[in-house]
């Protein structure tokens, strides 16, 4: 290597102080050895950065042009070593974190609400995925973190619940089920519903058909839809009702009403990790994730 850092913070000490005895003492170095670094580094360059005299010392062109850059180097250089002990401490760190539609409507915000204002360093990459991809992305550590929906068991993945949801009728206002205070299985099944599809909601619509089959009642499915929008978007063109788990945020009223469903299915939200390999972020997170969660599981 032609130079390394310890010339460039003894050559930028220089040039901002433009004196050699002053340099020395804000480096704690002898003034000999500065003067010793300075010109090995102009040696090594071919170069004259600093034009000296016995009165004063001045920067050349090229000395000008080398303390910019080398300014910029070593900033980036201490702020990398931050960013590590930050990341070695856990202070800083890229959570890798999924969620479903069903968490992303209810604990999920809260949580990162919450985690943000006490980790403000910490960058969360929040990614759809159905809760089987989450499982595989976990044992793959492709992401840290994952809300999974349902129940599930794993040797490898440890779990902690963080909601509890209990099934709901969402439909138009002017539908005449709107006025009842409650909705029964059997009332549902003579309707025609809008269900998220089996690649997109692979383990709530099992959980739906599930409920349906264990009261006696086969659903019937008007029509399929990949998204949460595009499910309430059919509901409000009243080409059928729809279950979901709660209420999703920012379902206005005037378009949508939620009416419970008399059944005794609860939807419970999990947090999953990686058995080996919870960093003290995750730690933390996981930690502000099941504060949070007390009052979903409440349900």
């Amino acid at each position: 290597m032609r130079y390394d850092l310890k010339h460039l913070s003894t050559f930028v000490a220089v040039a901002e102080e433009l004196n050699f005895h002053r340099a020395a003492e804000r480096l704690t170095m002898a003034q000999p050895a500065v003067s010793r670094i300075v010109l090995e580094l102009e040696d090594r360059l071919g170069v004259k950065l600093l034009e000296r005299t016995t009165r004063r010392v001045r920067l050349t062109e090229s000395g000008r042009y080398l303390l910019e850059e080398a300014q910029a180097i070593l900033a980036r250089v201490e702020a990398a070593d931050n960013t590590v002990r930050l990341l070695a401490s856990g202070t800083k760190a890229i959570l890798r974190i999924g969620y479903t539609t069903i968490s992303g409507h209810s604990v999920v915000p809260d949580i990162v609400r919450e985690f943000r204002r006490s980790n403000p360093d910490v960058r969360l990459e929040m990614t759809y995925m159905t809760s089987p991809v989450q499982r595989d992305r976990i044992l793959e550590d492709k992401i840290d973190l994952g809300f999974l929906d349902g129940h599930f068991q794993s040797s490898e993945i440890e779990s902690r619940p963080v909601a509890r949801n209990r099934l709901m009728a969402l439909l138009p206002p002017e539908h005449p089920l709107a006025a009842k205070s409650a909705i029964t299985v059997g009332e549902m099944a003579r309707e025609k519903l809008v269900l998220g599809t089996s690649f997109e909601w692979p383990t709530f619509r099992r959980i739906v058909i599930d409920t349906f089959q264990r009261h006696g009642h086969v659903l019937t499915v008007a029509q399929e839809a990949s998204s949460l929008t595009g499910i309430l978007g059919l509901v409000t063109a009243g080409v059928g009702i729809t279950v979901f788990c709660g209420v999703p945020r920012y379902c206005g009223r005037e378009a949508i009403v939620a009416r419970p469903i008399v059944t005794d299915t609860i939807v419970e939200s999990h947090l999953a990790w990686r058995r080996k390999g919870l960093s003290e972020a995750m730690r933390r997170f996981v930690e502000t994730s099941l504060r949070v969660g007390e009052h979903y599981m409440a349900a």
